[in-house]
């Protein structure tokens, strides 16, 4: 059974904001400096993770989304500060032992319109796919999964009208896509999985036999068709938008 991937209502304008400044707002490393827009930002998810049960699958819930500021930006690509990452697990793990780090999230700046249909831009990138998995295994080794989701971002050359809807196709489970005045977004969700296999030529030893048993480790991320991501606050908009036409 698919895990399914859970964004609670405050987190989504946390997620669009960020995606926004980063594409339309000048960065500086200080006040004289060269200002870039059209850059890529990185953050990441906090909440709690939920075992399938009661004919329901498993779930990762997102509650709270941080921005990376110390990120490596670029129109192409972010990095991430793995030292930061780990002061943050720190702190929540202090001072919110309740939430912990589920997932990630990047933006995919576009220019226009036609260059995000060309590049299918709302989908990650076959570095990103790389990425994933090795940012599970360095930061997470233990989860089962984690959620990554890409923000994509491009401006429109009018007001766009049209109602947030799913993503079409095997894609249709796993994304959003979304008009806000002048630009459109589109959000699309992964996850990454560990896969555990007894290592077959571990010595049969004491240890072996007292159940701690080596295990082969491997990260995986799932494909299109395998995410269920839901963004309730967009569903409750779909509604709420029919009953006003």
């Amino acid at each position: 059974m698919r895990t399914q991937v859970i964004i609670e209502d405050h987190v989504l304008p946390q997620l669009l904001t960020s995606a926004i400044e980063a594409y339309e707002v000048s960065h500086r490393a200080h006040a004289r400096g060269k200002a870039n827009k059209g850059l890529e930002t990185f953050g990441l998810l906090w909440g709690y993770g939920l075992p399938a049960r009661n004919g329901l699958p498993a779930r990762l819930v997102a509650v709270v989304a941080t921005v990376e500021t110390s990120a490596l930006r670029h129109t192409h690509w972010v990095a991430p500060d793995f030292e930061s990452i780990g002061i943050k697990r720190d702190f929540f793990g202090e001072y919110w032992p309740q939430l912990e780090l589920i997932g990630t999230f990047h933006s995919h700046p576009y220019e226009d319109l036609p260059k995000v249909n060309k590049n299918n831009g709302w989908r990650g990138s076959e570095e990103d796919k790389l990425f994933w998995p090795a940012f599970h295994q360095r930061v997470c080794p233990d989860m089962d999964e984690l959620a990554h989701l890409v923000i994509a971002v491009t401006a429109l050359a009018r007001k766009g009208s049209a109602m947030p809807a799913r993503l079409g196709g095997n894609e249709y489970t796993s994304g959003y896509v979304i008009s806000a005045e002048k630009r459109k977004l589109w959000i699309k969700g992964y996850t990454s999985s560990l896969h555990e296999e007894i290592d077959d030529d571990a010595p049969f030893d004491e240890a072996f036999l007292a159940g701690d048993v080596a295990m082969d480790r491997s990260y995986h991320v799932w494909k299109d068709e395998d995410v269920l991501l839901e963004i309730p606050s967009l569903e409750a908009r779909f509604r709420h938008e029919l009953l006003r036409k």
